[in-house]
């Protein structure tokens, strides 16, 4: 998985203002809403603003998602019409239940990379698991589709879907949280967690995705782009993780150069899955330097 999506800031495509705002931010995707954010009278307007933005190139070199709004709609239809020169990566879908609804979308991207000459499967596929029903066939949704990157948990739908009480976090949250990583991880995709709507708390964001970053999510989404380095710090590896990281991977090396069977690190065995972890950590540091260097050519 070649992606990084730590930060993923949602932006309301009508209002240009927060376009050329968002240009210039620092998170590692941009998800650009045509559906819950925009008033539906101004989504035709939505989608001039977004492709005069997009036409003046000022998002160029960015990871571009497009929130379309749901199947059977006309709206729909006229969203997919932004996908052209190559700048949209893929898109973020709403209101499913299951994998025929990822599968109908899929169709739709096959029509879209064949307007357009794309390679088959570059467009990708980031699905919304909003509700009670997407979250227990959310193993089925994760598998059922190679355009899928992550999942994205929208945990306000969720709770008006069972009922839940907003609690601070909410506990009805324990447990989609833990079935959408689990299905994530199973197939390789990302698991992204649901906005903190707190958006002047920092202390309560580090709490609260900290705890996300330990279930396993890999990053977060965003609706203000004052949480971006938030979700940055929270959801990369400290200096010292990384260092640590390092270190097990030389007394490995080193236990291999001296025909040992065991690798031992400050008196502790090392085991395959501290191994493992190891090289997770230093993937995403090398794709953590990737995007810094990209950025430092970029200016």
């Amino acid at each position: 998985m070649n992606y990084l999506l730590r930060s993923m800031l949602f932006v309301p495509a009508y209002k240009e203002k927060f376009l050329e705002k968002a240009a210039s931010c620092d998170a590692d995707a941009i998800i650009f809403d045509l559906e819950d954010s925009v008033p539906e009278g101004k989504r035709g307007q939505a989608r001039q603003v977004l492709e005069g933005c997009l036409k003046k190139g000022i998002f160029d070199g960015r990871q571009l998602f497009i929130r379309v709004n749901k199947l059977g709609g006309e709206d729909l239809l006229e969203d997919l019409k932004l996908i052209y020169g190559g700048r949209i990566a893929g898109i973020v879908i709403p209101k499913i239940s299951g994998a025929e609804d990822i599968r109908e979308f899929a169709k739709l991207l096959e029509a879209c990379e064949r307007r357009e000459g794309l390679k088959d499967g570059s467009l990708k596929l980031l699905p919304l698991i909003e509700n009670a029903q997407a979250v227990m066939n959310v193993q089925e949704i994760a598998g059922c589709s190679k355009r899928i990157i992550a999942l994205l948990f929208g945990g306000e739908d969720y709770l008006d879907s069972v009922w839940g009480k907003h609690t601070d976090p909410p506990r009805a949250f324990d447990v989609p949280r833990a079935m959408i990583v689990m299905a994530a991880r199973m197939y390789g995709i990302l698991p992204i967690d649901t906005p903190y709507l707190d958006l002047k708390n920092r202390e309560g964001f580090m709490e609260e995705e900290g705890k996300a970053c330990c279930l396993g999510f890999a990053g977060a989404l965003l609706v203000n782009p004052v949480q971006i380095p938030w979700a940055n710090e929270c959801f990369q590896p400290s200096c010292e993780e990384m260092r640590q990281a390092q270190k097990v991977l030389d007394a490995v090396e080193g236990m291999r150069a001296a025909g040992e069977s065991v690798a031992m690190l400050e008196g502790r065995m090392i085991g395959p899955p501290m191994i493992k972890r190891a090289h997770k950590i230093l993937e995403l540091k090398r794709k953590l330097e990737e995007k810094e260097a990209k950025n430092h050519g970029d200016r």
